[in-house]
């Protein structure tokens, strides 16, 4: 399986600032800083201190107690697992420039670790024998794995209207950031619902994105990376596997609604040929009151190899109680469709996905988050489901 991570404060960021595009004065820059950087608006209350007003640093951290149990797991794994979750970014101001932007150090650091002998054993995971695409955590690794998605450098230009990321770059950081779904550290769990699954975007490998801002509603990038490597080995082995991806964003609904359009091309390398995969993905978010936000993704892909190919999910979240806007409920429905290469049949080559949770903030820095996911045709599976209960305690700082 292709593991995912994600930006926590930064992928969120993209919904914010340009669904308020339409009802707030703009300057130039606007909607990439807010695809790219922490705004004091992003995310927990622990996030809206402007370091890098001061020091030229934007950081934040993550950290989390995992429980998870389930009914259906494989026979050979757990039944429950305890994990500890680590998810840690860092943008570092390089150079300083009021006029193009400035450039930046971007670092990110993931790691999950079992806290249990059985859930340290790399044999025994029971979130194995779970899914395919409907993995039960987006940020699990394995038992005892710590990785670097990215390390890159960030430079705007074009009086803030442009912008190039080039190195070790994590590409969900910057395409498919629906709001709602992209932070499975305090919205959703399921891989599914994080990024999609026929994206399937890569990360730690090579890579370069090109941002525009076209009007102050809209904006493109496109993306190149190597698929290559994996994690923990040198990013500049050689190999022929590589992924361009698109995405053209526009807000409207004076700012409440912001849709996605990602066009992607891969070439995968197996068995000593290149095969070639191409499709298309589309998100749309929609801010329907202060208190509810609903979201929507689909997408297909031709001759996957590294992805599904088609997927469906929908889902919302909702302000839970009066006054306290950092709590809120979440539901999501999801269906992906296995890879549709002759060489790899299935037994079911569909997967469903439920998802319902709820994110209780105790303070600035600590919020917990019980969650329950039903997978019918885990693993695409025949005749075969599983439910998986959890509760997560995040630390953020």
């Amino acid at each position: 399986m292709m593991k995912h991570t994600n930006i926590i404060a930064i992928a969120a960021a993209g919904l914010i600032v340009t669904t308020g595009l339409a009802s707030e004065e703009t300057a130039p820059g606007d909607i990439l800083e807010g695809i790219n950087m922490y705004t004091p608006e992003e995310g927990d209350p622990a996030y809206k201190i402007k370091a890098n007003e001061r020091y030229g640093s934007q950081w934040a951290v993550d950290m989390a107690y995992g429980s998870w149990h389930t009914n259906g797991a494989d026979p050979y794994t757990a039944k429950h697992s305890n994990y500890a979750l680590l998810h840690a970014v860092l943008t570092q101001r390089l150079f300083e420039s009021e006029t193009i932007g400035g450039t930046w150090l971007r670092f990110e650091l993931s790691g999950s670790w079992g806290l249990d002998n059985r859930s340290a054993a790399a044999d025994k995971q029971f979130v194995d024998g779970i899914g395919d695409w409907a993995f039960t955590h987006a940020d699990h690794y394995g038992p005892h794995d710590a990785v670097i998605p990215e390390l890159s450098l960030m430079h705007y230009f074009n009086g803030k209207r442009s912008c190039i990321i080039a190195g070790m770059v994590n590409m969900t950081n910057y395409f498919d950031c629906v709001g709602p779904a992209n932070d499975s550290f305090h919205n959703f769990a399921n891989l599914g619902f994080v990024n999609s699954s026929v994206l399937a975007l890569p990360d730690a490998n090579l890579g370069v994105v090109l941002q525009h801002e076209l009007t102050d509603h809209s904006y493109a990038m496109v993306g190149f990376s190597r698929e290559t490597t994996t994690y923990g080995y040198n990013p500049f082995n050689s190999g022929s596997s590589y992924m361009v991806v698109g995405e053209f964003g526009h807000s409207f609904a004076d700012g409440d609604a912001t849709v996605r359009l990602n066009p992607f091309f891969r070439q995968v390398e197996e068995g000593g040929k290149n095969r070639h995969n191409a499709g298309l993905a589309a998100s749309v978010e929609y801010a329907v009151c202060d208190e509810v936000t609903v979201f929507a993704r689909s997408g297909f892909g031709a001759k996957q190899d590294l992805g599904a190919a088609f997927d469906f999910s929908c889902g919302a979240t909702v302000q839970a109680i009066p006054g306290r806007e950092d709590d809120f409920v979440g539901i999501a429905f999801g269906v992906f469709k296995g890879t549709n290469h002759a060489d790899e049949p299935t037994n079911n080559n569909r997967e469903y996905v439920i998802e319902a949770m709820y994110s209780l903030q105790v303070n600035d820095y600590m919020k917990i988050v019980p969650h329950v996911q039903y997978i019918n045709n885990p693993a695409y599976s025949s005749e075969s489901d599983a439910v998986v209960a959890g509760v997560q305690a995040v630390f953020s700082f």
